[in-house]
């Protein structure tokens, strides 16, 4: 499949602020069954970005604006193709529990609790619920995870954060794509299956897919014959061609699109809205990674920002005056 997104973050501040730092996650991972033809990444106010790779293999696009403002936008825009080969978990020869012998060092990151993935008595109970055998196929207890949060729980926006712990979800019974996620990696480690949390987009048939207006999340558990296989619990689903995947992680907290301090005493409003469409060729002209400017204003100080803004009060009211 190929898809065009594109991710704009509109950051706006009720007053003044004299510094912003920001680091982003946006750009769509390079791996073996999705390919990054190209990205964009257009700032305002107008500033420069270096870009890295954190200790996870995510891009990560790092900025400062130091002159006076009120907004930020941030607009990437990619071009991916996707092609996974489809599987079914079942059909896998793994069995649970998985041999210590068959995972590397490097999986022992994606075992333990932390951060909104706590263990408690009432993810043990949830455990108790998925009840594996030993010696049953791993696909089939990862399907009887996703089976049982998407019938014992209710996709509703507006009762947690992206931070907040499964313990949440757990006692109230209501979650996004966040918390679906987050709660089957705790269940799965629990099992002791290595489970990594995925931030990105999915693109949309609308009648079947929940929180495709905005960023997604899904997790993905390690099988040994394969590697890592991704499911998405708030969708009852594997992971297919129309999920691009932007940044991996223990949770949440490793892969945020957009996360930074700034300096002053304003409140800070954020909107998202994401865009994705289906390609039928490569567009001409693509390049690896562009960065461009937006015509957003600063000012040199609070003084120019409070005349600029008298001037256009007196602007509205003479043209708002009878003649």
């Amino acid at each position: 499949m190929l898809l065009k997104i594109t991710h704009q973050t509109d950051l706006t501040y009720s007053d003044l602020i004299s510094e912003s730092v920001m680091e982003l996650r946006m750009v769509p991972r390079q791996v073996e069954d999705q390919h990054r033809l190209s990205f964009t990444l257009a700032l305002g106010p107008a500033t420069s970005a270096s870009s890295y790779f954190d200790w996870l293999g995510n891009t990560v696009h790092a900025f400062t604006i130091n002159a006076f403002h009120r907004e930020i936008r941030i607009v990437a825009t990619s071009v991916v193709e996707t092609q996974r080969e489809k599987l079914d978990p079942a059909t896998l020869p793994d069995v649970w529990p998985i041999a210590p012998g068959k995972m590397d060092y490097p999986l022992y990151d994606y075992l333990g609790f932390r951060g909104p993935i706590v263990d408690s008595p009432q993810l043990r109970q949830f455990v108790e619920l998925v009840n594996p055998a030993d010696g049953e196929r791993l696909g089939a207890v990862a399907t009887r995870i996703v089976d049982l949060i998407s019938e014992r729980f209710t996709y509703k926006t507006g009762v947690t954060t992206a931070t907040s712990p499964i313990t949440e979800m757990l006692d109230h019974g209501y979650g996004v794509c966040q918390d679906f996620t987050h709660l089957m990696i705790g269940a799965a480690r629990a099992m002791r299956i290595p489970a990594r949390y995925v931030s990105g987009f999915i693109h949309p048939d609308a009648q079947r897919y929940k929180g495709y207006t905005q960023t997604h999340a899904w997790c993905e558990l390690f099988f040994p014959s394969t590697g890592w296989l991704g499911f998405d619990p708030a969708n009852r689903c594997v992971v297919g061609d129309n999920f691009v995947g932007v940044a991996i992680g223990r949770d949440y907290y490793d892969v945020p699109p957009n996360k930074g301090i700034y300096r002053g005493t304003a409140n800070e409003k954020i909107d998202v809205t994401v865009h994705t469409e289906e390609l039928h060729t490569i567009p001409a002209g693509l390049a690896a990674e562009r960065m461009q400017s937006l015509n957003i204003p600063t000012y040199t100080s609070v003084a120019a920002h409070r005349e600029l803004v008298t001037q256009q009060q007196e602007h509205q009211q003479q043209q708002a005056k009878p003649e």
